[in-house]
C-alpha cells in the first residue's frame, strides 16, 4: 500500500504561498505519521484540552471589527514557522501558542518515541521536535542538511518529496537573535493528497439458497417442459438478444471513453501517473495565481493612470463642442 502524502501551502509575508509535499513513513512509525496526517487534514476537530482546532492550517483570528491595531503577526492563527536556522533546519507545528512553547498531538497528551533507529543523515527529512524522550506533540522540523548529532533523539517520520526549494528559501529569511523569522511565515493551507481510484463496478449480490418444496419442484418440471417445446424460438431470441447486448456494451464503452470516465477494465493510477498529475495540478495552480496577480496589477495601473482633467468634463462630439455660433 502506498505511503500517504500531505501538502503544505506556506506563505512568507504577503507573497503567494508555495506548495511543499511530504511523504509519511506510516509503515515505519504509524502513530507518528498518523498524528501529522490528521493535524494536516484537521479531521479531529476541536481539542478537548486547549479548545482550539487540531489543525495546522492558519485561520482568521477572533478580533473585533472595531480593533484596527492588526499587525502581520495577528492576521491569522494556526501553524507558523517559528524557528529558522540557515543551513540547519526550519521548525513549526505550534498551532496553540504559535511561539514554539505550545502544540498538541491528536492523542491528547505527549506520545512516546516509536523508532529512533532511523538516522537523520540527509536534507529534506521530516522529524519530530521534542523536549526530551517521549514528549512528542505536534511540532516538527525539516532538515536542511544531515544532523548526525540528533540521531537517537528524534523520530524521523517522513520527507519532503516536492517543493523543498521553498523550504530552503524559508531558511534564508532574516531572523532575530532567537532564530524567529522577522516576516510571518504561515501554513495557509494543508491537507492530504489522495490517489484517484477507478469507478467501482456494480456488484450484484446473489440471492441466498433455499429448500424447494415438492409443489415447487413439480411446477419447475412443467416450466422445463414448456421451455423444451419452445427451444427453437428461444434460441433465436437469445441470438438476437446477444447481438443487441454486444452492440449496447460497445456503445456504452465508447461513451465512457468520450466522457473521460474509466471503463471497467481501467487500472488503478500508477506511481508515475500520480506524480505526473501532481506536477500538472501544481503548474496549473501556479499559472492561475500568476494570472490573478497580473490582473490585479493591471487594474491598479489603470486606476492610477487615469488622466486628471481638473474637474472639467466635456460633452459632445469632436470639434462641435468648440464651435462658436
Amino acid at each position: 500500500m502506498p505511503r500517504p502524502r500531505v501538502f503544505f501551502d506556506i506563505a512568507v509575508g504577503d507573497a503567494a504561498p508555495q506548495r511543499v509535499i511530504f511523504e509519511l513513513y506510516n509503515d515505519l512509525v504509524p502513530k507518528t505519521a498518523e498524528n501529522f496526517r490528521a493535524l494536516a487534514t484537521g479531521e479531529k476537530g476541536l481539542s478537548q484540552i486547549s479548545q482550539v482546532p487540531l489543525y495546522y492550517k492558519a485561520r482568521p483570528p477572533l478580533i473585533p471589527r472595531s480593533d484596527t491595531r492588526r499587525t502581520p503577526h495577528t492576521r491569522s492563527q494556526g501553524s507558523i514557522i517559528h524557528r529558522s536556522i540557515k543551513g540547519f533546519m526550519v521548525q513549526g507545528g505550534d498551532f496553540t501558542k504559535r511561539n514554539g512553547s505550545g502544540g498538541e498531538s491528536i492523542y491528547g497528551s505527549p506520545f512516546p518515541d516509536e523508532d529512533l533507529s532511523q538516522p537523520i543523515d540527509a536534507e529534506a527529512l521530516l522529524v519530530m521536535a521534542n523536549k526530551g524522550p517521549n514528549t512528542n506533540g505536534s511540532q516538527w522540523f525539516i532538515t536542511l542538511r544531515d544532523c548526525p548529532h540528533l540521531n537517537g533523539k528524534h523520530v524521523v517520520f517522513g520527507r519532503a518529496i516536492r517543493g523543498f526549494e521553498h523550504i530552503i528559501a524559508i531558511g534564508e529569511v532574516e531572523t532575530d537573535d532567537k532564530d524567529r523569522p522577522l516576516q510571518p511565515v504561515a501554513v495557509v493551507n494543508c491537507g492530504e493528497l489522495v490517489r484517484k481510484q477507478p469507478e467501482a463496478a456494480r456488484k450484484t449480490s446473489a440471492s441466498p439458497e433455499r429448500s424447494v418444496s415438492p409443489v415447487e419442484d413439480e411446477k419447475a418440471k412443467k416450466r422445463s417442459k414448456r421451455k423444451h417445446d419452445q427451444e427453437d424460438d428461444e434460441g433465436e431470441r437469445k441470438q438476437k438478444k446477444h447481438k443487441k447486448k454486444k452492440h449496447s456494451t460497445k456503445h456504452k464503452q465508447g461513451q465512457e471513453e468520450q466522457e473521460g470516465r474509466p471503463t471497467r477494465g481501467a487500472a488503478q493510477e500508477t506511481e508515475e501517473e500520480y506524480d505526473a498529475r501532481l506536477e500538472r495540478e501544481e503548474k496549473e495552480r501556479l499559472e492561475d495565481a500568476r494570472k490573478h496577480h497580473l490582473a490585479d496589477l493591471k487594474r491598479k495601473y489603470e486606476r492610477d493612470a487615469k488622466p486628471s482633467t481638473g474637474g472639467i468634463v466635456y460633452k459632445g462630439r469632436g470639434e462641435m463642442r468648440f464651435r462658436d455660433f
